[in-house]
């Protein structure tokens, strides 16, 4: 974190804007961590200015003593073995109080680093980031986040967002985004018995004409149409005899498997079956908190749930399904490698979903087609069940793990051939009911 953010942080508390300046020049001459000390001792000796009682030692039990006033006016003491934690006490105790007067009047822009704290701990750090990406996008640089929240009715922030779609150029989907955010914040308000009405959720009724129309993708870039799917099997295995890189394999597999690619690298050989697969877990990336409080990327993890409760499912193996497990196993052993994981690195460690991507994007660009990630796997393979006719709508929406059909009618179903190949489709569709065609010669041409 830049020094010159920490001190607008600290502005938030700070009334000595003098003194703040000064210090925001010099932390273009200074490194970071002086400059930090200098914002620390600063803060410190802020909140020990508010301290009107005395600290002193008591020889009797060995202590520094002091006394702070309670909201209701009554003293609490304050003790500690040393001065230097005493003061410590007693910063902490004058910065809640403060931030608990800030949030007697609340805006965004105070609630919002808590109920971020707030999140990771409801869902993930994970989560959290996903979030902070829409707050930086949309709302941190906007005066709205400094209004109080009393201050904001429904007509006020329809206007707001009405805005913000024309000025933005915002899809349905993208505002749907935006707005999501808003109403997690009022949400948490509301649980915070700092508002009782939840504005954000009450703004209803814009129009889809007032959105920016989303540039659809063609099914050639969304799957793998026609002879692209054999062509990137039959490449896949040629390159992993090349390279002996296992993700190549990975690749193969997917297409009988149809998986989220976190999916895919979190399979174990235990939850294979001699007729299914046990699809349980995921891989997701991780965050952790850097020396400054800020989120920052740290590798990956596997957790044992998938990515809603329709995702944990059972599937079907086919007979190429089993062929590439069998076949992944049987490298693995051959390498000495016995790990629980199914897809491992050439040092015997788990495949993470980069070296599935990465292996794809080299395919894509040999056999010249435009770039498509594993999504792209998962889609033909659900298009594929589709285009059969063998299955249900509840089978196919099973097998691709999701609450709703509509969710895989809508996003996962595509023309499985070009367009030029379904000619005939057409033709038996539409001019099947209709007369002979020497019917038409008799019919005069005016």
């Amino acid at each position: 974190m830049d020094a010159c953010d920490i001190l607008k942080k600290l502005m938030f508390f700070h009334t000595n804007v003098e003194a703040l300046s000064n210090i925001e020049i010099r932390a273009k001459k200074k490194p970071l961590d002086r400059v930090l000390d200098d914002i620390d001792n600063m803060e410190k000796e802020y909140y020990l200015a508010q301290h009107t009682y005395k600290i002193y030692y008591s020889q009797k039990d060995q202590r520094y003593r002091t006394y702070v006033k309670n909201s209701d006016g009554k003293r609490k003491p304050l003790t500690s073995t040393s001065k230097e934690e005493l003061e410590k006490k007693i910063v902490d105790f004058y910065k809640k109080k403060e931030e608990a007067k800030v949030l007697e009047r609340p805006t965004f822009e105070t609630l919002y680093p808590m109920f971020m704290k707030y999140k990771e701990k409801e869902t993930s750090s994970a989560n959290a980031h996903k979030l902070n990406w829409v707050w930086e996008k949309y709302y941190k640089q906007d005066e709205l986040v400094a209004k109080y929240l009393d201050e904001i009715t429904v007509a006020f922030l329809k206007e707001w967002f009405l805005d913000k779609i024309e000025t933005l150029h915002l899809t349905n989907k993208q505002f749907k985004e935006m707005k999501s955010l808003l109403n997690m914040l009022y949400d948490y308000a509301i649980d915070s018995n700092l508002t009782k009405y939840n504005v954000s959720r009450n703004v209803r009724n814009i129009s889809y004409k007032k959105f920016a129309v989303p540039k659809k993708k063609i099914s050639a870039e969304q799957i793998y149409m026609g002879e692209e799917e054999t062509s990137v099997i039959e490449l896949a295995l040629q390159q992993f005899k090349k390279t002996k890189n296992i993700a190549y394999l990975a690749i193969c597999l997917n297409f009988t498997l149809g998986l989220r690619v976190g999916e895919l690298v979190a399979l174990k050989i235990t939850d294979f079956s001699e007729k299914t697969v046990h699809i349980q877990r995921q891989e997701i990336k991780k965050y952790v908190h850097d020396e400054n409080g800020v989120v920052q990327r740290s590798g990956y993890e596997v957790v044992e749930h998938t990515k809603s409760l329709e995702s944990n499912r059972e599937i079907v193996l086919t007979s190429n399904a089993k062929l590439f497990f069998e076949l992944i196993c049987q490298i693995n052993d051959s390498r000495g490698f016995h790990s629980e994981y199914l897809l491992l690195n050439a040092q015997g460690e788990r495949m993470h979903n980069d070296a599935i991507n990465n292996a794809l994007r080299r395919i894509n660009k040999k056999i010249e087609t435009s770039q498509k990630g594993n999504h792209s796997i998962r889609k033909t393979c659900i298009s594929n069940l589709a285009a059969s006719k063998l299955l249900s709508d509840e089978e196919i929406r099973m097998f691709a793990g999701h609450k709703d059909i509509s969710t895989t009618q809508q996003s996962y179903i595509f023309a499985t051939e070009p367009l030029e190949d379904r000619v005939s489709a057409y033709e038996a569709a539409i001019s099947g009911k209709m007369p002979d065609v020497n019917v038409f010669k008799g019919v005069q041409i005016v």
